[in-house]
Formats: structure tokens, sequence, C-alpha cells
């Protein structure tokens, strides 16, 4: 068993009472707007659609959703990995308000939560975020469960990816480290972990058995079998 306390205690020694890593929201709102606007989204979405995907830059989140909404087919079903830039868009329940048959935690109905993962991997439709993007055009994901890497690489048809311009990276060391020291100590604190970097609010390595840093997809091209893998990057800061 991992002695948490001891590591509180290192934390509060070195950053005080708060871990440097957990910052305001103002502080990260200011942080992630350094990265919109420095982003090159023009090379990115050359390097996109280079690789075969499909890529569309909207100024909001609001103009984005609509082009989604218009994207899919009456009578399709949609399935979601968890995300807080989905979260804060409110796109599952959209979807769903708009016809659509939606399975995500947030629409599934309780008797059907033990399904909910085989349901959403078989859709015809996968939404998801992204932890990070490269301006080359590689997606890096690392999941605990791995449902969410698992469809977004092999299954559904078609696939959207959706997230904000805070998580753009310029290369896959910065990725990872965006991922494995924000997103996912973030992510562990919100779902109260019990890992290090809950607490110290940066990764370790840990072998704990709540880890959440199990399996890292980089998706480089859409896989054979996939038709349609469009990337949907909005210019504002969302999820983690």
């Amino acid at each position: 068993m991992y002695r948490w306390d001891l590591i509180v205690k290192t934390v509060k020694l070195t950053y005080g009472a708060t871990p440097l890593r957990y910052q305001t929201d103002e502080v990260k709102r200011k942080i992630n707007m350094k990265a919109i606007n420095t982003a090159n989204i023009e090379k990115l979405i050359s390097n996109l659609a280079r690789k075969g995907f499909k890529p569309s830059f909207f100024q909001s989140g609001v103009e984005a959703v609509e082009f989604i909404l218009d994207l899919i087919p009456q009578g399709a079903s949609v399935g979601f990995g968890g995300s807080m830039t989905v979260k804060e868009l409110s796109l599952d329940k959209k979807l769903e308000s708009s016809g659509k048959t939606v399975y995500s935690v947030d629409t599934i109905a309780a008797d059907m939560k033990d399904k909910l993962y085989d349901l959403a991997n078989s859709s015809d439709w996968y939404i998801s975020s992204t932890n990070a993007l490269t301006e080359g055009g590689d997606f890096v994901n690392i999941d605990g469960r791995a449902n969410r890497v698992s469809a977004l690489a092999y299954g559904v048809k078609n696939v959207i990816y959706v997230l904000g311009v805070n998580k753009v990276t310029p290369d896959l060391d910065s990725a990872i480290d965006r991922i494995r020291n924000h997103a996912c100590a973030l992510n562990a604190r919100r779902l109260d972990k019990n890992t290090p970097c809950k607490l110290t609010g940066e990764c370790c390595y840990c072998d704990s058995e709540d880890c959440i840093c199990n399996v890292t997809l980089i998706s480089h091209h859409p896989t054979r079998g996939q038709e349609n893998v469009y990337a949907v990057i909005i210019n504002e800061s969302l999820g983690y």
C-alpha cells in the first residue's frame, strides 16, 4: 500500500498547502490562451488532411456543435468516450435531443450502465476528445480501462475527435508530458483515484491499482476499416 500521507507531507513542504500543478481556473485559462495564440492552425489542418483525417476549424463551440449535429444522420447511434470537453459542450445531450441514439455516461439509463462500453464501442459513430494533438497531426490518448482508445482505433467506422486548441502540442514528447502531468493528474483528482498524481499534480509512473495511465494510443492515420475520422478543432480552451 502506498504511503500517500508521506507524499502529501512532501507536497506541502515543497509547494505549500496546494500542489503547484493545481492552478486556479484563472491561471489555467491564461496558460491555455497562450496555446490558442501560438498554435499553427493552418499547418495542423494541412497535416491532418495529408494523413487522411477530415479536419475542420471553428471559432466557437456553438458552431462546432451545429456542424456535428448536421453531420450525423438521423437514426444513427452515437457512442461517447469519457470527456470533459463533451461535457462542457453538452454534445451528447444535444445529439440525444436531436433524435440520435446516444450512449454516454450522462445519458445512459441506469439499468443499461453495465452495457455502456459495449454499446458505445459498437455504435455507428463514436465521439471523443483527445488528450493531445501534435502539430504534425498525431492524436495521443492515454486510458485506464481502454474502452476509449479501443473504439478510436478499431471497430467504429465513423469517428469524431472534438477538441479545443489548448490540447495542441508541438510534438509527441510534449503531448505525452501534457497528458501525464496535466490531463491525467486532473482526471485522477476529479475521479478521486488513489494515485500519487492526485496529490502531487504530476505523474510518477506509479503502479497503483487505481492508475488511469494503463495504455497509450498514438493515432498517425485512420486505421483500415474506418471510413471517416473527423477532427473538429475549436478556437477555445476546453476540457483538460
